[in-house]
């Protein structure tokens, strides 16, 4: 069997651009392939990630568009959606539960991918990984891009199931915050963290959750490639934090890169670290810090 078949890459929480590349020549693998632009910006940006996608974006590729599929009428951004909206919005995309799927991002992995990647593991579909280094590396290995979209997507019958231990909620969270019986992980940078600037989001009170321990989601990532630290390096990191048979929440601002932190986890072999969706969106907004 094909050394990089879609059937044996399940659990592997990245793949680099040379593996994609190959996977995307094979006659035989590239059936099975979906890839995914998952970028996401904060509300006060003036990038247009769907327009850079139409201009550029991997062969074959779609837009994951994580505010649309996501709760509608909620008062906190893009929060989960519902099982039955995430099978619509994905067998839209062509989507089956079969398909390997890789996600990218248009600046590397910390803004959206991994917080799709999480999605999908959610809901059920383990066959997913991120592009290391995202579009940047893509290009950078030789590799193109084309402005072409997509077409002939056949709607499937996508089935997900929910993995509720992957997911974290405001008591909860609350609850590890006063015991103790979590390691809460914020991968806000330390200035958002520590309080010392305002949030993006207007009613967000500054500061952390008690108890919580920063660990920025940049610090994860080479500066230099935009792509996850080494193993080793990422275990120097981790390591002081864990705790045998203590369980893992990760979050953030609003539950995009406390995913990476996830992804980090998921990389270095601790494969069940949970999201606060709400994330310091929501519990910066209750005052229960």
């Amino acid at each position: 069997m094909h050394a990089l078949d879609p059937l044996n890459i399940v659990g592997k929480g990245i793949i680099s651009p040379a593996e994609l590349h190959e996977i995307m020549q094979d006659p035989h693998s590239s059936k099975s392939l979906k890839v995914l632009d998952a970028t996401f910006v904060l509300p006060d940006s003036n990038i247009d990630p769907q327009s850079n996608f139409s201009n550029s974006h991997i062969n074959q590729a779609q837009f994951f568009d994580i505010e649309a599929i996501s709760a509608p009428n909620v008062s906190l951004p893009h929060m989960l959606p519902s099982v039955e909206l995430f099978e619509q919005a994905v067998s839209g995309l062509g989507i089956k539960n079969s398909d390997m799927i890789v996600v990218y991002g248009q600046t590397g992995i910390i803004m959206g991918p991994a917080r799709v990647w999480w999605m999908f593991r959610y809901f059920g579909h383990n066959n997913i990984c991120v592009l290391d280094g995202g579009l940047p590396a893509w290009i950078n290995a030789g590799y193109e891009t084309t402005d072409q979209p997509t077409t002939d997507i056949i709607k499937t019958n996508f089935k997900a199931v929910a993995y509720h231990h992957l997911l974290s909620d405001k008591e909860q969270v609350k609850t590890a915050s006063k015991n103790k019986t979590a390691v809460i992980m914020d991968a806000r940078p330390p200035s958002r963290f520590n309080g010392e600037t305002p949030e993006p989001r207007k009613g967000v009170q500054p500061g952390h959750i008690a108890n919580s321990i920063n660990i920025p989601a940049s610090q994860l990532v080479n500066p230099d490639t935009g792509c996850l630290k080494p193993d080793d390096e990422l275990k120097q990191i981790f390591d002081p934090h864990l705790k045998t048979n203590t369980p893992i929440i990760t979050t953030c601002g609003s539950g995009i890169t406390a995913c990476v932190i996830a992804l980090a986890l998921f990389n270095i072999g601790t494969k069940n670290a949970s999201v606060y969706d709400g994330s310091w969106a929501e519990y910066g907004q209750a005052r229960l810090q």
